[in-house]
């Protein structure tokens, strides 16, 4: 009996499921790592920060989930922690941020009930530093430039503007995005206060608004802060003081010799035919950016003299600094500058290859040097005469100093050509013997001067140096 009990309540229990009630689907379940912040004034989060969240279906699985601002406009994502930059409004200082997220299972049902988290957030004042490495020297022209970097933690977007200033003068606003700066007194031969030209960038755009409170002759300092869109500056950050030299005339002579052996013999020709002339030695200061800071000084002058022994300088990469200036010298040159050149080479730029790398072969009159063995040698007592074309014009140079090594050089418009030398050809050396040569500025005049040989070790004729300097400083450069 009570066998056919069990059996007919097996029965029963077949017969009721016989057709099957399905369930309905359970909505997934969201949760997020934090129920709530509580947090407040200074302590309150930063605009930048990660969530977490994660969901569970009873009678499926979890394909993603939909993350809200607003609980009205939903982002589908299938991850399960994101770091999030919240904006700020404009002026505001502390923002509460509501963030909801929610499941989204197998079936594409949605959780009803979203979780959700309050989120205290603050903004964090922005820094600026002014760059460390490349600072500025103690002395200047007046032309310098300043480099640094900004960080937020609440982000470069949320930056409002720059501004700098010259010691006690007034802020000067910048755009956000700038990073370098280069300053020009408006009369660099003008000592006291003045204002300055800014121009922005590497590829130094000028700005039309001045920057006051420059000294020129006197001691400076270069102020900087970032402002963000709360209205929070950045702690300033301050350049050492440096002193800006008034320029003096229009002619800039730029030592780039290590040797004082030329020095006396330059300055004694010059000024015997000039009214003075504004001295850099360039081994003693090179600038700490080239581009365009070296090009902003160059174009205070109407003329530049460049006297150089060619060193080659393993911090630029075994470049000498006139192949490193190039680009700076081709834009002073190509807006009406005139440049004097005097340089040798060392044997490495006799291989054709070497010198095509060159800039300064592209910059100068010049096409290429012999690559032939041996050498070419200039003797003391040895005349260097002026081409025929320019022989009323140019005197007659003689050797005072050996020269071993000379470097003729095949010219790029041997109609330019100017001084061609007596040489002693030792070995198997063949070539030609042009060592200086013109260059012409699309008005037709000469704006370029270049010697390949030191000019300096021509000098046993001090008559004929003072002659040559001015006729290319006095007459060829005269326009």
């Amino acid at each position: 009996m009570k066998k056919l009990s069990f059996l007919f309540l097996i029965g029963l229990l077949f017969s009721a499921c016989d057709e099957g009630t399905p369930f309905d689907n359970l909505p997934p379940e969201t949760q997020l790592f934090l129920k709530e912040i509580n947090l407040s004034g200074q302590d309150r989060l930063n605009s930048v920060v990660k969530m977490h969240w994660s969901g569970e279906d009873q009678d499926g699985y979890v394909t993603a989930y939909e993350i809200s601002l607003d609980e009205a406009s939903w982002t589908r994502v299938t991850i399960q922690d994101s770091t999030f930059r919240f904006d700020l409004m404009p002026g505001s200082d502390t923002t509460d941020i509501d963030f909801w997220v929610r499941a989204i299972d197998n079936e594409n049902t949605v959780d009803p009930s979203p979780a959700y988290l309050r989120v205290p957030i603050r903004n964090s004042p922005p820094v600026a530093r002014l760059d460390s490495v490349n600072t500025i020297p103690d002395t200047v022209y007046s032309v310098f430039s300043f480099l640094w970097e900004i960080e937020d933690l609440d982000g470069v977007s949320t930056l409002d503007s720059l501004e700098i200033r010259l010691n006690d003068g007034p802020w000067y606003t910048l755009e956000r995005n700038t990073r370098f700066v280069s300053i020009v007194g408006e009369a660099p031969k003008t000592a006291g206060r003045q204002s300055a030209l800014v121009y922005e960038g590497t590829a130094a755009n000028l700005r039309s608004e001045l920057i006051e409170g420059l000294e020129i002759n006197g001691s400076n300092r270069f102020f900087l802060r970032a402002k963000d869109i709360a209205g929070k500056f950045s702690p300033v950050d301050t350049s050492a003081h440096f002193f800006v030299k008034a320029q003096k005339t229009d002619l800039l002579v730029v030592d780039d010799h290590p040797s004082d052996q030329p020095d006396p013999i330059y300055a004694e020709a010059l000024l015997a035919v000039t009214t003075g002339y504004d001295f850099f030695n360039l081994h003693e200061n090179l600038p700490p950016y080239w581009d365009p800071t070296f090009g902003l000084f160059l174009k205070l002058y109407d003329k530049v003299f460049w006297y150089s022994d060619g060193s080659q300088r393993v911090d630029f990469g075994g470049q000498m600094l006139l192949d490193v200036a190039a680009n700076q010298l081709q834009l002073y040159l190509n807006e009406g500058g005139k440049l004097m050149t005097t340089v040798k080479f060392v044997t490495a730029y006799n291989d054709k290859e070497v010198s095509a790398a060159s800039p300064l072969f592209g910059l100068s009159p010049m096409d290429s040097l012999s690559s032939a063995s041996g050498q070419a040698r200039i003797a003391v007592d040895s005349l260097a005469r002026p081409t025929a074309a320019f022989a009323n014009d140019f005197p007659t140079l003689v050797c005072a100093n050996f020269i071993s090594g000379a470097d003729p050089f095949y010219a790029k418009d041997p109609v330019n050509d100017l001084y061609k030398a007596q040489l002693t050809k030792v070995g198997s050396w063949k070539g030609p013997s042009t060592i200086a040569a013109r260059a012409l500025f699309t008005n037709g005049k000469t704006n370029q001067v270049f010697f390949s040989v030191e000019l300096h070790k021509l000098s046993q004729d001090k008559n004929a140096m003072e002659a040559i300097f001015d006729q290319v400083i006095n007459r060829e450069f005269d326009w």
